[in-house]
């Protein structure tokens, strides 16, 4: 499996540069901090990638216009929450497989909370090499708002319906946002092709059996919610629906997505269980949308004014094995609280046009897992991050990687590595933003430093973070040490299975 594009198949998370140790002279290495002395014998020459000679380039003008902070909703303390809807009293919860949620106008079906999205083994989800703690941007160079509504990256309100199938419902929204964050205008992704690969409420293989999997557009394989049904196992249900089920996937228009996809799901990050909320709103306002697993009561209805409607607090569930997945959208810091925006699956009635707010608290409270996708696209348009390649090669002297090209190249003189021969330009953006492409994202720290106990140093500037790592932290290095690169605003480095990927 390849994921982002790997030099020799595809497009690749990071670039990973095998280098000697670095040759100082007066422009020295101090834009890299030093690891421990390795005594570690270099397992032979890399190859050397070639060098890129030709000057730094300026980023181009910003093409779009950077969306302003928006006002703060007009959101309640928790102490001044209404009070939760109750479910109507001749609404039957318990015929679905893991019984269902009033919404407000119909009961929908839930997802088995204690099935986890990724199972036991957390379904080989990247893991950062540099502990949050040692590498990690400033709260205070975060927005005070986030809708990713705003930038137009958000994909269409869907409605599931009779469907036990909020996770995929959940992952194409995430996938959605993806596609557009890095290509544009890419078509929303077929709810169908990723429930068809695992279609049941047990949802511990849903992001598992899709990882690494090619996407393509709903337009050719719309949802239809009689036919998501039918596939569920029969033993899933505690009596059969009418409308059958254990019914196979035998549908041609499986084979002609696939044959016609738009991207690929390419990354998954497990976030743990319980939700850290400074970290979920760094990766929010990095552009990233996150799915959650909620555990909800038996009536689900939003409150409120018009613009700012919210979850009331709730302090009793439907039941340790009901759950429901959504996506989180955005953020808004206020006195009293985060609060998180929700984009939900019951379709535009719910909330306002399918969104609604929910508190830290009671996101806190109710959450049982969390987990961060990324999706490439195979088309994109002229704002949109050039696909980053990877190459287990050398540079020489203090050359480092391009953290898109592969090619060898001086550091920028912010510290950061040059993003397709780009070094960023201060003052383009609003503050806390960097361009790079043509567009404004959120800048890396300006920081460098050294884990103690992994022996992986690092240097980031407002374009990105290069690093460098121990042949211990990197068993496919041929050196004694190699480095890696990332781009801003996906900084931090991170391990998924064989591969180095990057990540918030």
């Amino acid at each position: 499996m390849r994921f982002f594009g790997v030099v020799r198949v595809a497009p690749a998370a990071v670039v990973l540069l095998v280098l000697p140790a670095p040759t100082c002279d007066r422009l020295s290495c101090d834009w890299l901090p030093s690891s421990s002395t390795s005594t570690e014998v270099p397992a032979g020459p890399a190859v050397q990638a070639p060098t890129d000679l030709y000057p730094v380039k300026a980023p181009p003008p910003v093409r779009a216009a950077h969306p302003p902070t928006p006002a703060l909703p007009d959101l309640p303390s928790l102490a001044s929450h209404e009070a939760p809807s109750l479910a109507p009293a001749d609404v039957d919860l318990s015929e679905h497989p893991c019984s269902a949620v009033w919404t407000g106008s119909e009961a929908a079906p839930l997802a088995c909370a204690k099935s986890l999205m990724f199972g036991a083994d957390q379904g080989g989800g990247a893991v950062r090499l540099v502990p949050r703690k040692l590498l990690s941007r400033s709260q205070s160079a975060l927005p005070p708002v986030v809708d990713h509504r705003l930038d137009g990256t958000e994909g269409p309100v869907r409605n599931q319906g009779e469907a036990p199938a909020c996770t995929a419902f959940a992952t194409a929204t995430a996938i959605d946002h993806a596609l557009a964050r890095w290509g544009g205008a890419n078509p929303s992704v077929s709810v169908m092709e990723i429930w068809s690969r695992y279609r049941s409420p047990q949802v511990e293989t849903s992001l598992t059996s899709n990882l690494g999997q090619p996407v393509g557009s709903e337009l050719l394989w719309p949802f239809l919610a009689s036919e998501a049904v039918g596939w569920v196992p029969c033993k899933d249900f505690p009596k059969p629906p009418r409308a059958g089920c254990g019914q196979p996937v035998n549908d041609p228009r499986a084979r002609a997505i696939a044959a016609a996809a738009t991207g690929e799901f390419t990354e998954v990050e497990y976030l743990g269980t319980s939700p850290d909320i400074p970290m979920l709103e760094a990766k929010i306002a990095a552009g990233q949308d996150i799915i959650v697993a909620l555990e909800l009561p038996a009536a689900f209805v939003p409150k409120g004014l018009p613009g700012a409607r919210y979850i009331p607090h709730y302090t009793k569930s439907a039941g340790p094995n009901s759950g429901h997945a959504l996506v989180l959208a955005g953020y808004a810091r206020l006195p009293h609280g985060t609060y998180f925006l929700m984009h939900n699956s019951w379709g535009p009635g719910w909330g306002d046009g399918g969104y609604a707010w929910i508190h830290e608290t009671t996101l806190r409270l109710w959450t049982r897992e969390v987990a961060a996708v990324d999706a490439e696209p195979f088309e994109r348009d002229a704002t949109s991050r050039p696909r980053r390649k990877r190459a287990e090669t050398t540079c020489a002297g203090n050359l480092v990687p391009d953290s898109i090209r592969g090619t060898c190249s001086a550091a920028c003189p912010d510290h950061s590595p040059r993003h397709d021969a780009v070094c960023a330009i201060a003052g383009q953006c609003p503050a806390g933003s960097v361009n790079l492409t043509g567009a404004c994202v959120l800048a890396g720290p300006t920081a460098s430093g050294r884990d103690p106990e992994t022996g992986i140093s690092w240097s980031c500037g407002p374009g990105g973070c290069s690093y460098e790592l121990p042949r211990t932290s990197d068993p496919a290095c041929t050196g004694a040490t190699c480095r890696a690169s990332c781009p801003a605003p996906d900084i931090a480095l991170a391990k998924m299975k064989d591969e180095l990927v990057c990540v918030e």
